[in-house]
């Protein structure tokens, strides 16, 4: 449970030094946090990965978790391009007092790539919630509505203070609940659990 808290945590912390401007005094933090956010920010579809675990086989089910998977994949890739493009690239090409015209540029291409990686997150953890809802029961709803509020939140939000840093813990709160209620795995030759 504590591990699907960790990416959340880590993005709400990195959230709260994120400038709300990139400018020519904010370049090298801006430029060094988001080669930090690099490898945080796909954990995000890793842990819904991590919560379909044990939904699998030809069921409908098993279909809909594997789409719930591929849309979590395309957060990773896409989201992703959004740290490079908008984070990194934008940050040097600042530095460097390079021509605001190109920095626009790959604002914007980041900004687009990153809406198809945040719409496909929010596809996914509905699917998530949907299958482990159907699976585990309705005492999974409070994760459910905590992950579902703060993916709707993160299509805007990002990780910038406060929004986005409230939209990374109630994510991490809403994950790990999804998580540890529920049902323990049924053990073959040992009677149900009531």
């Amino acid at each position: 449970m504590a591990g699907l808290m960790l990416a959340p945590l880590v993005l709400a912390g990195l959230g709260l030094t994120h400038p709300h401007h990139l400018r020519a005094d904010t370049a090298t933090h801006w430029t060094a946090m988001h080669l930090a956010l690099m490898p945080v920010f796909p954990l995000l579809g890793v842990n819904l990965w991590w919560l379909l675990s044990g939904v699998s086989g030809h069921t409908l089910s098993g279909v809909l978790a594997w789409v719930a998977r591929v849309l979590a994949f395309v957060y990773i890739v896409y989201y992703g391009a959004l740290d490079v493009l908008a984070g990194v690239g934008t940050g040097r090409l600042t530095l460097q007092g390079q021509d605001a015209s190109a920095i626009r540029l790959l604002f914007a291409e980041g900004n687009a790539l990153a809406a198809v990686g945040v719409w496909a997150f929010l596809g996914a953890s509905l699917l998530t919630c949907g299958l482990l809802m159907v699976r585990h029961g309705v005492r999974l709803w409070p994760g459910a509505v905590l992950l579902m509020l703060s993916s709707v939140s993160f299509l805007s939000s990002h990780i910038y203070a406060p929004y986005g840093v409230l939209t990374m813990l109630v994510m991490g709160l809403g994950m790990a609940l999804l998580f540890g209620l529920q049902s323990p795995p049924k053990q073959p030759g040992l009677p149900a659990q009531e």
